[in-house]
């Protein structure tokens, strides 16, 4: 399935930020009524461009969500490339903590 925010200005633009998730069996703690739960699992590995976030904008806990998306984008993604390689340099600078 995809997971597909957007914001949208009639007749102008819009924006819309896409991921591709699976849906999984997840184990909680605590099993309320033991008919099982379900759990989105992350599979797009694209940084978000965050130079179109207007970080003043985002809650403390929205923000500590793109930085842990990018970081993990940043960890799955960099061990596939040369390290000092252009596209090694581009992940680096577009995963980097939220100013």
């Amino acid at each position: 399935m995809t997971n597909e925010p957007g914001y949208y200005e009639n007749g102008a633009f819009g924006i819309r930020i896409e991921n591709v998730m699976a849906v999984k069996p997840a184990s909680p703690p605590n099993n309320f009524g033991n008919v099982g739960y379900l759990t989105f699992e992350t599979l797009t590995v694209v940084p978000i461009q965050s130079k179109l976030i207007d970080v003043a904008l985002l809650t403390a806990d929205e923000r500590a969500w793109v930085d842990r998306y990018h970081a993990w984008c940043r960890e799955t993604l960099a061990p596939h490339l040369p390290p000092d390689s252009p596209a090694a340099r581009w992940l680096q600078r577009w995963t980097q903590p939220l100013a």
